[in-house]
């Protein structure tokens, strides 16, 4: 695998924005087991879990910790639900 950039001849081209005809050139070659030494610490860190902002509220005396995000879909949801669009589901 390889990266590639425009070539200096196409991006000088007044029609390179219309033109189906651009040519590429390499700038970097790859080998097979850097991508997957790559692919794996993407993978990991991606892997992490997500820090989500909490709140706490009262239902039927009980205090319970819910996530906003999950409010606010909640709410998008039943906003939304009247209209008949399908957004947030």
């Amino acid at each position: 695998m390889g990266l590639t950039q425009l070539s200096e001849k196409c991006q000088k081209c007044p029609f390179v924005n219309t033109c189906e005809n651009k040519r590429m050139e390499a700038l970097v070659y790859l080998p097979e087991p850097m991508i997957a030494e790559v692919g794996q610490s993407a993978s990991t860190s991606a892997a992490a879990p997500v820090i989500r902002e909490t709140m706490e509220i009262c239902v039927d005396g009980k205090t319970l910790i819910v996530y906003k995000d999950d409010i606010k879909k909640e709410l998008y949801k039943s906003l939304y639900s009247s209209l008949g669009l399908q957004l947030g589901s």
